[in-house]
């Protein structure tokens, strides 16, 4: 319930301080002096848009105290967003600038003002003009339908998107055009000639070394062999004939190992020299063995060196379209299979997405079938409290009623046409947005409001947590149709603070507490009003001027007038 509201520097408000007690509370005052204005901060503190050009000054300020139980939802995000409460209070602030930027604070802590909507918005519900025009619209009349009947759309909408990506996929499929056709047809042709060369991975390194080798055989094995001669000597020097030629390196280290072991028995020195021989010369033979080996690997086949060559070729005409290397070759060959698979126009794979499609609608339909019920079910329910609440208020021939037809396809909200049908007086009915004037609509907005409330059975939505707020619901209503409204709301306030902006005397003198708003040479002020005062002011409503004595003696009628027992229902 709100305790209080202090606002500056909002529009024509430069500083306004009200306390709201329970019940009924109206705000007065001649049309400009700002007492929607009230009505609007008290928005902003439930995370409604703000408006920049409302800003007075430097900055508007709004600041709100509520009472709610510690364990009331709201109470939780406050505590969830850091915020503090003070006993059964909750502090609520927001302030804007110039150029439209807002602060939101609550219980103490700057919040994002979505955190105003998350708390704030469950203690508040804010009626106006531009929720009687909503209320003409199909989609606001099908979500009060919901909200009204606690139907969730979450399920169905789970479905109905899994069966429109499903579906989406088979006449993607089913329209493949041409260009998705060539597509396929070119990584085919690619993936075939990769596949014809078969690259390896590095292979455009390792291949034109082989092929170097290859060329320049003889010239390696001579190499080859020269350096095999030098290490281990000549093959076919025998005792007479290699008396001339060099022994190799092979032979001359272990001959001069042997001659440094023979003097190292008289000096101890020649020991190392001879070790290190010895190394040099098994060093020498495995270098002799590796050359040998080499020589055995050398080829000199001129038809291999022609396969070898057309080889690079290919490879080479490869490395140009998908290079440069024969690894991004293979890269580029697994996300052309992939993307194929993706293309793929294979009847199996269609009838597997034309199974599960199938499924997905069917799946969708049932979904839809549940959820046109329960809307048919609310909608009996809704017309039926709606059209005894309109009776209350004064509307005794009035009939609501809900239509839930079909629509022409199933939508993300389900396959329901939602439609609010009317009529003042016993004749046929007609839509909501046709069949109801401005003030015929105020009411059927406040007998929704009051039929949604009789739906409130949760314990952490007692209904003394709520405020209903009215921003002149009253608008084109009059005579007989103005007591009954004013009626409705006393009784209304019995269950719930009720905060309505008005212009009817009749809902100001069923009120609690009656709020002024005056604008002056110094700005607008809001005062609240009591005994002569307040007599003052309906003697103003009524009739323009407060010091009329038949006006005066009028408003001492409607003040002592009992609405609660005359709003009573029968």
């Amino acid at each position: 319930m709100l305790r209080e509201l202090e606002l500056s520097a909002l529009g024509v408000i430069r500083h306004a301080r009200i306390d709201f007690p329970p019940g009924l509370t109206v705000i007065t005052g001649e049309t400009g002096a700002g007492k929607t204005m009230l009505l609007g901060a008290l928005n902003w503190l439930a995370g409604g848009r703000t408006d920049a050009a409302l800003v007075a000054g430097e900055r508007a300020q709004v600041s709100g105290v509520f009472a709610l139980p510690q364990d009331h939802p709201a109470a939780a995000q406050a505590i969830e967003a850091g915020g503090i409460l003070e006993g059964d209070e909750l502090v609520v602030s927001r302030t804007v600038n110039p150029a439209g930027r807002s602060r939101a604070h609550l219980g103490g802590v700057t919040v994002p003002s979505a955190a105003l909507t998350a708390s704030i918005g469950q203690l508040v519900a804010v009626h106006g003009q531009a929720d009687q025009l909503r209320l003409r619209s199909a989609r606001q009349q099908r979500d009060l339908l919901d909200r009204y009947g606690a139907i969730s759309t979450s399920q169905y909408k789970q479905v109905y998107d899994a069966a429109t990506t499903v579906l989406a996929q088979l006449a993607s499929l089913d329209s493949q055009d041409s260009q998705a056709a060539w597509e396929s047809d070119a990584l085919r042709r690619a993936l075939r000639e990769i596949d014809a060369v078969n690259p390896q991975p590095a292979e455009e390194i390792e291949l034109p070394a082989r092929i170097e080798r290859l060329a320049n055989a003889e010239d390696l094995r001579q190499a080859a062999v020269s350096a095999g001669q030098a290490l281990a000597g000549p093959e076919e020097a025998g005792p007479a004939q290699g008396g001339g030629l060099d022994p190799g390196a092979v032979t001359a280290l272990d001959a001069a190992r042997r001659a440094l072991e023979a003097g190292a028995a008289r000096d101890p020195a020649l020991a190392a020299f001879a070790g290190r021989a010895g190394e040099l010369a098994y060093l020498a033979s495995d270098l002799a063995n590796e050359v040998a080996q080499y020589c055995d690997t050398l080829e000199s086949d001129p038809g291999l060196m022609a396969q070898l060559q057309e080889r690079r070729a290919a490879l080479g005409a490869l490395l140009r379209k998908c290079g440069p290397t024969a690894n991004d070759v293979l890269t580029w060959a697994e996300t052309a299979r992939q993307r194929l698979d993706e293309l793929d126009f294979s009847p199996q794979r269609r009838q597997r997405l034309a199974a599960e499609a199938a499924a997905a609608v069917t799946e969708r339909d049932q979904a839809a079938a549940a959820l046109s019920e329960q809307r048919r079910q609310a909608a009996k329910r809704l017309a039926a409290a709606v059209t005894a609440e309109l009776r209350g208020l004064g509307m005794a021939q009035a009939q609501f009623e809900v239509a839930v037809d079909q629509l022409a396809e199933l939508g993300p909200a389900g396959g329901d046409a939602i439609d609010f049908r009317f009529t003042s007086h016993r004749g046929p009915l007609r839509p909501l947005a046709r069949g109801a004037s401005g003030g015929e609509l105020s009411r059927v907005m406040l007998a929704l409001e009051v039929a949604a409330i009789g739906q409130r059975t949760s314990p952490a939505s007692q209904v003394d947590d709520l405020t209903l707020v009215f921003d002149e619901v009253d608008q084109g209503v009059g005579g007989a149709a103005a007591l009954a409204l004013a009626e409705r709301l006393a009784r209304l306030a019995q269950s719930h603070q009720v905060l309505a902006v008005t212009h009817l005397p009749q809902i100001a003198a069923a009120a609690d507490h009656h709020v002024v708003v005056t604008k002056g040479p110094d700005g607008t002020s809001a005062n609240a009003v009591e005994g002569s005062a307040r007599r003052s002011e309906l003697a103003r409503m009524l009739a323009g001027l407060e010091d009329s004595v038949a006006a005066q003696q009028h408003a001492d009628e409607l003040l002592a007038r009992d609405w609660v027992a005359q709003s009573s229902p029968e």
